[in-house]
């Protein structure tokens, strides 16, 4: 069993945090039969509202556990969680600065999602140096990118700047994310082909080469 933890942080809102996690998730599930948890420990709650969509639709959730938490009960949750699943993952909320810490420190490896803009390179510095100060592998991950933006090049200069990990792959903004999460369900579900799933797929295989 693998038992890996994965935070998914990232100050500034927007940035597509919950539907990379429900993505991975099920990404994890269907291509690699892993046990996977995800905790919700934003008080939006929309993580939660996916499940509960999910569950009144009647979709599988084999292999799935969902929890919530606060971003302080992450850390006692995941560590349970972990006797029983190949990977945790902790959705957090935006704006948690040093509130961030118990979820950061939890994690083998801490993802943040940033989009091509300086606006996110700005959010990104705090959960930078709080995974730094707790030795966090920590890997960034383009997302909701505009594969012919000009700013592409400059995300992944500022990454470079910063000296951290890229998965290397692109998530697009794609309206496919947006409706399968509303559904209750993701791209892997949702689609046998396309893009959207050569995307997510990369990232998995990504993360679980930085897991290993």
């Amino acid at each position: 069993m693998l038992s890996k933890v994965i935070t998914i942080a990232q100050q500034k809102g927007g940035t597509g945090k919950t539907t990379l996690a429900v993505n991975l998730a099920l990404s994890f599930i269907k291509f690699h039969n892993f046990k996977v948890a995800i905790i919700d420990t934003d008080p939006q709650g929309s993580l939660g509202k996916w499940y509960m969509i999910r569950n009144d639709k009647g979709y599988s959730n084999k292999n799935l556990t969902f929890k919530t938490a606060s971003l302080w009960g992450a850390q006692y949750e995941s560590k349970i969680l972990k006797e029983t699943n190949d990977v945790i993952i902790i959705d957090t909320p935006p704006k948690i600065e040093s509130d961030a810490r118990p979820a950061i420190e939890a994690a083998d490896l801490v993802l943040i999602p940033l989009a091509p803009s300086h606006v996110d390179f700005w959010a990104t510095e705090a959960i930078i140096e709080i995974a730094k100060k707790a030795k966090r592998k920590i890997l960034t991950q383009i997302n909701r990118a505009n594969h012919r933006s000009k700013l592409i090049q400059d995300t992944y200069d500022y990454i470079k700047s910063i000296n951290v990990l890229s998965t290397n792959t692109l998530l697009g903004h794609r309206q496919i994310f947006v409706s399968s999460m509303g559904e209750g369900r993701t791209v892997v579900e949702k689609q046998r082909k396309g893009k959207a799933i050569e995307e997510i797929k990369a990232i998995t295989n990504k993360i679980i080469s930085e897991l290993n």
